[in-house]
């Protein structure tokens, strides 16, 4: 895509009756993030799983905290409430109990304190190595699905429509 969009500026950058190199800059770099969050996305999920696997719960949430909230800028709100709800349930005094949902704590500024505390202390390339050193093996592939939806409810091991008629 990115290799299209320099093609296509290099042919028609100086027209002016085409989109100007900021709106497709803009367009390569929104898509560029939302990729890399639901990377991340996938991969707080699969943390998760690994760390409620060895009964390490506080960890699991944290990782459900940064899962939902990539959930919630992908616009995936179902997959953020479940996070949420798997957090509460464990930790009913959780800080995420103050808000009804991560697109509301995302508008707070305690929500960005706690998730920069989150960050520095389980930042995506830690997550990585740490599923490395546990050996967590998840079998879901992107290429199997059809929506990236689809996709994540796999990988968190739910039934699409249960999620769809519980959240």
């Amino acid at each position: 895509m990115v290799l299209e969009a320099n093609n296509f500026l290099r042919q028609y950058g100086q027209r002016t009756s085409y989109p100007a190199r900021p709106q497709i800059d803009d367009l390569i770099l929104l898509c560029l993030m939302e990729s890399k969050l639901l990377s991340e996305l996938v991969l707080y999920l699969r943390l998760a799983q690994a760390f409620r696997e060895r009964l390490q719960m506080p960890d699991r949430d944290r990782a459900l905290v940064m899962a939902g909230t990539a959930a919630s800028l992908v616009q995936m709100p179902m997959v953020g409430n479940f996070c949420r709800q798997l957090i509460l349930q464990n930790n009913p005094g959780h800080m995420v109990r103050k808000w009804d949902t991560f697109e509301i704590a995302l508008k707070d500024d305690d929500f960005h304190v706690f998730l920069k505390q989150l960050g520095r202390r389980l930042p995506v390339e830690r997550g990585e190595s740490i599923l490395r050193e546990l050996r967590f093996n998840c079998d879901v592939r992107r290429k199997d699905y059809k929506t990236d939806l689809e996709f994540v409810v796999a990988v968190m091991g739910i039934d699409m429509e249960w999620l769809e008629e519980n959240f």
